[in-house]
């Protein structure tokens, strides 16, 4: 699913990207057959998985009623009010379960590694409207930002592949572990150099796409990490809950991320909300370590070359000189 979503990631952008480059009119037609196209495969589709579950079907009460029964119904709740709940009681009752479902968050053996994925959205170092506006700003024409989201894309492809190699063999632990701190190193090295004043803008926003671009193979290498971590040990019987609240939190940084860009709206302070987000990738690296740590009791294995052992010292009474 990862890959598919990656690869319409990949042609989607550069298709509409040489269709605006020929006519802008022409892209903006595009863009809404296509979104009208997908709109009617996407519920024949729905329909099809609805029918295939029977389970997701819920027939209603009033409709199995005969007329007469569903009278009679409508008539007894309209005389027993203390049956219906008021309206305080339903907030009441909202706010019940929406508590239930953040202690259950918060009480989960993988909250920390959660967490870290979910920092990870407090970005702007990503090609999405944020970074792509800055770019348009600084000079680059679409045609080029399409392109470096293909470069981007097809990185990211590759992090699908190496993900699951590295998992099998050291671990989704370990594996986590080295992808969100390739992600750190590249982060903060492209945000280093596009903050320096000794460049011109051009280099310095080249540099930092340079190291966007190689974050994406420790973003999604950790992703992926993450979400086997989660299947793996998140309760089974409260796993749906956990992933709600989890993607409920995701979309809180996210909205963080927008919320920093309307604080610093000035191309020329992009540097800020870009120094925000690697602060989020640092606290992300931490909060995994921690898990680490916990989970593991220790963080690297000790080289037998590196480990001190402690010898017992021989006296010389004990040592047997023979000569030949």
């Amino acid at each position: 699913m990862r890959r598919i979503d990656l690869i319409a990631k990949l042609v989607a952008p550069l298709f509409i990207s040489l269709v605006d480059a020929a006519s802008t009119h022409v892209a903006l037609w595009t863009v809404l057959g296509s979104n009208l196209a997908s709109v009617t495969v996407e519920y024949f589709a729905i329909a099809q998985v609805y029918r295939a579950m029977p389970g997701l079907a819920r027939s209603s009460e009033i409709a199995e009623m005969s007329a007469h029964e569903a009278a009679e119904d409508v008539d007894a709740r309209n005389i027993s009010a203390t049956n219906r709940k008021t309206f305080l009681t339903r907030i009441s009752s909202y706010y019940n379960i929406t508590l239930s479902l953040w202690y259950i968050y918060f009480r989960s053996p993988v909250l920390l590694a959660s967490i870290s994925l979910c920092v990870l959205y407090f970005t702007v170092l990503s090609f999405n409207a944020q970074m792509v506006t800055f770019l348009l700003a600084s000079g680059f024409t679409a045609l080029w930002i399409s392109v470096f989201r293909l470069i981007s894309v097809v990185v990211e492809l590759g992090a699908t592949w190496a993900a699951p190699i590295l998992m099998s063999r050291i671990g989704p632990v370990r594996a986590g572990l080295w992808f969100i701190t390739w992600q750190s190193v590249c982060a903060t090295a492209g945000v280093a150099l596009f903050s320096t004043t000794a460049l011109d803008l051009r280099t310095r926003s080249a540099a930092l796409i340079s190291g966007v671009v190689m974050s994406r193979i420790g973003l999604w290498g950790f992703d992926l990490c993450v979400q086997y971590i989660v299947q793996e040990e998140a309760p089974s019987d409260s796993r749906s809950q956990f992933s709600a609240t989890e993607a409920a939190l995701q979309n809180l940084f996210e909205m963080f991320s927008f919320a920093i860009t309307s604080v610093f709206s000035e191309p020329e302070q992009f540097q800020y909300p870009a120094l925000i987000s690697v602060g989020a990738t640092a606290v992300a690296n931490l909060c995994f370590t921690a898990y680490v740590k916990r989970k593991r009791g220790h963080l690297i294995h000790e080289s037998i070359c590196l480990t001190r052992h402690k010898y017992t010292k021989i006296d010389d009474s004990d040592v047997e000189l023979t000569t030949r």
